[in-house]
């Protein structure tokens, strides 16, 4: 198993890129695929075969899906035949057989293959736009089985679509400093975010959430909330260091998050910000699929609740995140209902209308507020993972059984402080920058106290013995 964070992961990188600007142009796709199943041998052992098993599978169903002799009703009926079959081991190792599932009907000790729902999702998604003829089925198995192995992309995505990736693959980019200088940066980036804020945060909120009785209501608010922060900084860590990793080879990843998700003023703008790849994905294949050629405002709203229920229960078979999703679609419904209203009530108050930056700025606080604070009836079940957990969270929370101790200690201050340096960056980056972009086109002197600035961060602050990323799981 080579984690992310471990150097063991940074040398043999570095080794990998090196090599793989010396290989000749026609043989880097084999290159790749080389490491892509090194890479998930390390991780899933014997368990590699159900992603060879499944890209097989992808791989021929997509041929038959483009043959024009089959009638539509046949490749409709072929389709859903080879998603159930792609969908089987998914719903078998997630579903049916996890010790720790408050929904299974069975109980064996067996571990899922690490990455199964992405490249489950990725062979969906690829089957879909063969089927709907937005793209060409690959011929190559090779290119293929790099598109649902890559391997920054295998544990935790972002969930490429294939006409992003795939072309990338076809022709590779020669050796350019500017790829260098930016995979770097979004990895130490990404170290930055994981073994320093990420883990640190772990370390405030995770006693809170094991024991919350022993805490004051206030701290498990306060809990709820860093935790929020907590998984942005873990997740998107992860994606920046999987789009250094490839940015090093000279292939470009989509962006999974906004820079400051965690100060984004409405649930809905919270919700499209956040893991995009996944999110834009339910939208793509599951709400417009159950959705087509419905007008019916209701049957929306109705498709629309469905939509979130999935996506909780894809994060684990427990009630948790069944209501997780729920709240999710309750909240994001409420606001597209009110919309109008709101923008009403806002200009009677005159915080839009006086058309001031002050006005402007406190009616974007006060988003930012209500959505933080409705956010902590939310995120406490997806962490809580069990419905039993979540009770007894809220129940202190509430100020049912809460204790004394509280959160605001000098380890809280100094994750502050460490927060507000990532939130420097990011605010300079604004929305349409990363990390790379951003810092290419500042002065040599800029990038570099930046980086030893990060880098030193990272050495003294970090956890070397970090947890692994928490998205891992799913």
């Amino acid at each position: 198993m080579v984690k992310f964070t471990d150097f063991t992961y940074l040398l043999l990188l570095s080794i990998a890129v090196a090599a793989y600007y010396k290989v000749p142009e026609t043989k880097k796709w084999i290159f790749l695929l080389v490491a892509s199943i090194l890479f998930n041998l390390s991780w899933s052992g014997k368990y590699w075969i159900v992603w060879l098993v499944l890209v097989l599978i992808c791989y021929v169903s997509g041929k038959a899906l483009s043959n024009q002799a089959y009638s539509k009703k046949h490749r409709k009926i072929l389709l859903s035949l080879s998603i159930a079959i792609c969908l089987s081991p998914l719903l078998f190792f997630k579903y049916l057989v996890p010790v720790h599932n408050s929904m299974s009907l069975v109980a064996l000790n067996w571990i899922a293959p690490i990455g199964i729902s992405y490249y489950t999702f990725l062979i969906i998604g690829y089957l879909y736009d063969v089927y709907r003829k937005y793209i060409k089925p690959e011929s190559h198995l090779g290119y293929l089985m790099i598109y649902l192995g890559f391997f920054p992309t295998l544990l935790a995505g972002p969930l490429e679509r294939t006409r992003q990736l795939v072309p990338q693959l076809k022709a590779p980019k020669p050796y350019e400093q500017d790829n260098i200088k930016g995979g770097i940066y979004f990895i130490v980036w990404g170290l930055f975010k994981k073994i320093v804020l990420a883990a640190r945060l772990g370390d405030l909120t995770g006693p809170v959430f094991d024991r919350p009785e022993s805490y004051t209501s206030m701290s498990v608010t306060l809990a709820i909330l860093l935790f929020s922060v907590q998984l942005y900084c873990d997740f998107s860590g992860y994606c920046d260091i999987a789009t250094g990793s490839a940015r090093l080879f000279g292939i470009r990843l989509s962006k999974n998050f906004s820079n400051r998700y965690y100060f984004t003023p409405s649930r809905t703008e919270s919700w499209t910000a956040w893991n995009i790849t996944v999110t834009s994905w339910f939208r793509d294949y599951i709400f417009f699929n159950i959705s087509k050629g419905v007008t019916n405002q209701k049957r929306l709203e109705f498709n629309r609740l469905v939509t979130f229920i999935i996506t909780g229960l894809w994060h684990g078979p427990s009630w948790s995140f069944v209501i997780w999703g729920a709240l999710q679609w309750v909240y994001i419904n409420i606001e597209m209902r009110t919309k109008q209203f709101w923008q009403k009530f806002y200009a009677a108050t005159g915080l839009v209308r006086l058309g001031m930056a002050i006005g402007t700025q406190a009616h974007h606080v006060w988003r930012v507020v209500v959505r933080l604070l409705t956010g902590t009836l939310i995120m406490g079940w997806f962490r809580a993972a069990e419905l039993s957990s979540g009770v007894r969270l809220y129940s202190s929370m509430f100020g049912f059984g809460s204790g004394v101790t509280s959160l605001l200690t000098s380890s809280f201050l100094l994750t502050t402080a460490l927060f507000l340096v990532m939130d420097f960056y990011n605010y300079k980056m604004g929305e349409q920058e990363d990390i790379a972009s951003f810092m290419l086109k500042k002065s040599a002197a800029y990038r570099t106290v930046s980086m030893l600035l990060l880098v030193q961060l990272v050495l003294v602050f970090g956890r070397p013995s970090v947890a692994n990323f928490y998205y891992i799981q799913f």
